[in-house]
């Protein structure tokens, strides 16, 4: 019986298998040949570290080193052509609003990292941004030049160019120009 029973639990493993596949037949974009590389919007933010006392002056109380906090810009984007490249120029501002704090709350206020980041930003002004864009789907982005590298900090105090390059292997340029509001 043992046997009977292990080859019938292997079909019938396998036919659930095949059934439950996730994969569409028909109705899907071709992607993988693309000839999409667009980029559509470009997203900024900030982040510095700050130590912070979780439940001050109690018998659980807890120094937290090393807490992120991120900033999201407030922005004006339009989108523009410069010297044959279409691009986004983008105004940055900031309100107390932009401020992200996360995690639970310990001694050091929204008000305290508001006042922390004013004074970092107006000495750092534009160099040390995280950037981050969006592109057409399988596309990938690369710096062009003395571009950053997008999603880590990077220099945005003057116009930089990104190589989009589509699946099929085609590619666009595009720059972007930030602007400080501030």
């Amino acid at each position: 019986m043992k046997n009977i029973i292990k080859p019938l639990f292997s079909v019938a493993a396998i036919g659930l298998m095949c059934s439950m596949s996730g994969c569409l037949k028909q109705g899907l974009d071709e992607l993988q040949n693309s000839n999409q590389k667009a980029m559509t919007s470009v997203d900024y933010t900030y982040r510095f570290l700050y130590t912070d006392t979780i439940q001050k002056g109690t018998t659980k109380q807890e120094i937290v080193p090393d807490r992120v906090c991120e900033v999201l810009f407030k922005k004006n984007v339009v989108s523009t052509k410069e010297n044959d490249l279409d691009g986004f120029t983008t105004t940055l501002s900031y309100d107390i609003n932009s401020v992200l704090k996360a995690g639970p709350t310990g001694s050091v206020t929204k008000a305290m990292l508001f006042a922390e980041f004013d004074k970092q930003i107006r000495k750092s002004q534009l160099s040390r941004l995280w950037v981050y864009v969006t592109v057409s789907d399988v596309a990938t982005i690369i710096p062009i030049a003395d571009a950053p590298k997008l999603g880590s900090p990077g220099d945005f105090s003057k116009d930089h160019v990104y190589q989009v390059k589509a699946a099929d292997g085609s590619t666009k340029n595009y720059f972007i120009k930030t602007i400080p509001g501030f």
